[in-house]
């Protein structure tokens, strides 16, 4: 981890986030500001990268506090200095101001006591049973013989040759799983017997698709020929499309009307700060 990467880390964790001072134990003190175990902790809980990279290195942390003193250091003197009058500097802060200001107007007047009750959550989901359906699914093998990058007609006819005989020992019965792990030049699937798994349409590349739902359980397709090279292909199972039931969805059913309530008050208070503060748009000045 370099000095540069964790000073811009921490100029940016401090960027966004005011020091305040707390009843809690101290950490560090720097002129009238103060650092304290609660102001870390709620900050690094609040940057899902710092979280990151000290539950990697906790040792870290030490560092985080040298850092913290450095730059309040270097904002004391540039205050002194009187940057704060500077243009740049002065534009700088007043973006950070309004943002701030917008996320917590934002907060108290979007997300303040936005919940979703048990009854609401079953309306909405009645409401848009549609949104919560799995569409149908396939699972299967396959086994794939690839034609080399660059390859020849010589080399594609060999290829599907060779594909074309595994097929027919896979007619005359031979097992599936063990001639993917034999012949498949897939490394991904080769060594789980040629399984991928179930999958909807949109999943996998248009002509392997389009082949391999046209198949019946248990038939083996003749060859596929897709950029990769060769598949044989054996469909297990086909799994009809389904809505999912309220309890199997719930949490997601609650996220969903959650979003949905909160851009309905978004818009509703965009709306009406639109007729407070005047709003010029010109997109034919973009770049």
């Amino acid at each position: 981890m370099s000095k540069r990467f964790l000073w811009v880390m921490v100029l940016f964790w401090f960027m966004v986030s005011p020091l305040r001072a707390e009843k809690s134990p101290l950490i560090a003190r720097v002129g009238p500001y103060t650092l304290t175990r609660a102001d870390f902790e709620k900050e690094i809980e609040n940057n899902a990268n710092l979280k990151a990279l000290l539950s990697l290195k906790p040792e870290m942390k030490s560092m985080l506090v040298e850092r913290w003193v450095e730059i309040t250091l270097l904002g004391l003197a540039g205050k002194e200095a009187g940057l704060e009058k500077d243009p740049e500097v002065k534009a700088e802060i007043e973006e950070q101001v309004r943002m701030i200001l917008a996320r917590h107007y934002f907060e108290r007047r979007v997300l303040k006591d936005l919940k979703v009750s048990e009854s609401e959550a079953q309306q909405y989901y009645l409401a848009h049973r549609k949104d919560y359906r799995l569409p149908e699914r396939i699972q299967a093998r396959h086994i794939l013989i690839r034609i080399p990058e660059g390859a020849g007609p010589k080399d594609e006819a060999a290829a599907l040759k060779k594909a074309k005989e595994i097929r027919k020992k896979l007619l005359a019965g031979a097992d599936f799983s063990e001639m993917a792990r034999k012949y498949s030049e897939d490394p991904g699937t080769k060594d789980r017997g040629g399984e991928l798994g179930l999958f909807a349409r949109g999943q996998m590349i248009p002509e392997f698709e389009e082949a391999v739902f046209k198949l019946k359980v248990g038939e083996i397709s003749p060859p596929i020929k897709t950029r990769f090279g060769y598949h044989l292909v054996k469909v297990e199972a086909r799994v009809p499309a389904q809505i999912q039931p309220y309890e199997k969805v719930k949490k997601q059913v609650i996220q969903d009307l959650m979003e949905a309530k909160k851009q309905k008050r978004l818009s509703a208070l965009l709306k009406e700060l639109k007729k407070k503060y005047p709003v010029e748009v010109h997109p034919e000045n973009l770049p």
